[in-house]
């Protein structure tokens, strides 16, 4: 991501974007029952941290990573009792998480070969919990218009099929906001076993 990208986020933070914008995504909650015990938790992208501090009320450490130093500034103000860190840093150059994770949450992100190199990171029984919008033809959704911010039908699915998918999800859906948007949405878990033996955490 370049530096006219960075300034371009800043500014939009600074402005007031996504201000209101306080609830956890949809996908996660409708996800919380598959969450293994609480431990340690990446959210990639994270803005202001809606999802980093749904993360941490239930219980887990939370490293919350975006490249918008205005928008970490806004979450740490907002949640400074909560075991989240606010990490800047421009994630097309890729992310190495200190040690393993036991929830990836990336929301509408894109950054497949980053998710791809974050797989071997999931803890046994870890679960990755992705949403991204659709590549698609219909002209009714909302969301980027350039392709290259939108993902193709399976795309999700290879990029986890070293894992147990236990939830894949390729659908025009409606969002809390009541507008539609074409979305692929995955919820896949590594294995408490791996290799036929209790894996060490990564």
């Amino acid at each position: 991501m370049s530096a006219v990208d960075r300034h371009k986020w800043n500014r939009r933070y600074r402005d007031g974007a996504y201000h209101g914008r306080t609830h956890p995504s949809a996908f996660l909650a409708e996800c919380a029952a598959a969450l293994p015990a609480p431990g340690r938790a990446l959210d990639l992208a994270c803005g202001t941290g809606r999802n980093a501090v749904y993360l941490a009320d239930l219980g887990f450490a939370v490293d919350a990573v975006d490249i918008s130093t205005e928008a970490l500034a806004i979450g740490r103000a907002r949640t400074p009792a909560l075991p989240i860190r606010w990490l800047e840093h421009d994630l097309d150059s890729g992310f190495v998480p200190e040690g393993g994770c036991d929830v990836i949450v990336n929301i509408r992100f894109v950054n497949l070969p980053l998710l791809e190199s974050l797989v071997p990171w999931l803890r046994p029984d870890g679960v990755m919990i992705v949403e991204q919008h659709l590549a698609t033809a219909r002209e009714d959704v909302i969301g980027p218009r350039n392709p290259a911010f939108r993902v193709a039908p399976g795309e999700l699915a290879r990029l986890a099929s070293t894992l147990a998918i236990e939830r894949i999800q390729e659908d025009v859906l409606t969002d809390p906001d009541g507008r539609k948007a074409a979305l692929s949405r995955l919820l896949a878990r590594r294995s408490p076993l791996v290799d036929g033996r209790h894996a060490s955490a990564a």
